[in-house]
């Protein structure tokens, strides 16, 4: 019993630890000098021509879910970190 409680601990642990490496290494900056949501949302949408469907800030970075558009005009769906004082993409899933 107490190796199959072992193994499930292990397996459980494993799948949290993954989720935690999921995300994006960002570097660090002072608040002040992070780009504001609005103009960073401008730029999503304007330069980056994706559509927002959620918009929140994760660790150091921004993150959004959303969509873009393909070349076949086919909408796909997306997971993408920002760089919080420059805006550049900084992973994208």
């Amino acid at each position: 019993m107490k190796n199959l409680i072992s193994i499930v601990s292990i397996v459980v642990l494993s799948n949290f630890s993954s989720f935690a490496l999921a995300g994006a290494d960002c570097k660090e900056y002072p608040k002040a000098e992070w780009m504001s949501v609005l103009d960073l949302q401008k730029r999503i949408v304007n330069d980056y021509g994706f559509t927002i469907k959620r918009f929140k800030i994760d660790d150091e970075c921004y993150e959004i879910y959303g969509w873009e558009t393909d070349a076949s005009g086919k909408e796909q769906k997306i997971e993408v970190y920002f760089d919080a004082k420059t805006g550049d993409i900084v992973k994208k899933k």
